[in-house]
């Protein structure tokens, strides 16, 4: 897909090229044939029409060569581009997967040590816990920042359950509330990293201590997931959460994690939606579509015969 669409950004450099220097050479035909038809009925002239002449040839030949110079700038610059963003990708990728590599490792040291402590609190413990999962969050948004406009995402059934489990380990001290359950057609990974943004917004900028995940099926075909916290809420507009880099108070975060899950929810046709709570806290809710349970089974029948 990304080869395809480098392709095609290299065709419109040619056609564009093509056509501008075709047009020129065009007009620079016409206008020496129409210099040759003044030169048969003024025959006096011919001095002067043989400076027009020169001067049409000179003239036709720089904007000739501009376009043609300039087309070949535009061909090297796009190709030079595109390897540049192949070049971040690949560094992206290859620098995230060797520091979420590392960080697991540390984190699993640091519950080793954890349990190791059994029930004694250790609050230098607990933070080294916390900073290890928002450093692996920050890095996943990161390679997911780069990779959103050619990045690929699957459309896969993704049961809302599994999710809610994966939530659990990563917070395992917060209480998450789950109601209902469902399938919906997602790429996993993407709708793990727009939940997981969504928590840590809630822990980190809201204080929340309790998640609520209510999932309801509608009507239409879609599920509304709906991820509601105790925390303290948000008191900005409303209507600016998911821009970049759009700060709503001084101690406010960049946006980049709303704006990476409200781009994810329309990459897999979703609509992700931000209110606030009936009484205190912050409301995100994802409208998905829903896959019944029906077509799951039959298609489970199908794979077993």
């Amino acid at each position: 897909m990304k080869q395809g669409r480098d392709r095609i950004k290299i065709l419109l450099v040619g056609v564009w090229v093509t056509f501008t220097v075709t047009l020129a050479v065009w007009w620079l035909i016409f206008g020496l044939r129409q210099l040759d038809l003044l030169s048969q009925f003024h025959v006096e002239q011919s001095d002067q029409l043989q400076r027009h002449y020169q001067m049409l040839l000179w003239e036709g030949g720089i904007l000739i060569a501009s376009l043609v110079g300039g087309g070949l700038a535009l061909f090297y610059y796009a190709r030079r581009e595109q390897k540049r963003h192949r070049q971040v990708e690949e560094f992206f990728a290859a620098f995230t997967h060797d520091a979420k590599t590392a960080l697991t490792s540390l984190r699993l040291q640091a519950e080793s040590l954890k349990e190791d402590l059994g029930t004694n609190p250790n609050p230098l413990l607990d933070r080294l816990l916390q900073d290890t999962l928002r450093l692996q969050l920050q890095l996943e948004n990161s390679l997911l920042l780069v990779n959103l406009p050619t990045g690929r995402l699957l459309n896969q059934p993704v049961r809302i359950g599994h999710l809610v489990d994966a939530l659990r380990y990563h917070w395992p001290d917060l209480t998450i509330i789950e109601r209902g359950d469902g399938m919906v057609r997602g790429d996993t990974r993407a709708l793990e990293s727009v939940m997981m943004n969504l928590i840590h917004n809630a822990v980190k900028h809201g204080d929340a201590t309790e998640i609520r995940i209510t999932i309801e099926p509608r009507a239409s075909g879609r599920i509304v997931l709906s991820v509601a916290d105790n925390g303290k809420g948000f008191s900005g507009d409303f209507k600016q959460l998911g821009q970049l880099f759009v700060r709503h108070a001084r101690g406010s975060g960049s946006g980049v994690g709303l704006y990476i899950s409200s781009q994810l929810a329309k990459r897999m046709n979703a609509t992700l939606r931000f209110a606030p709570g009936a009484g205190a806290g912050f409301v995100a809710e994802l409208d998905l579509a829903a896959i019944p349970e029906t077509v799951m089974v039959e298609q489970h029948s199908q794979k077993l015969a």
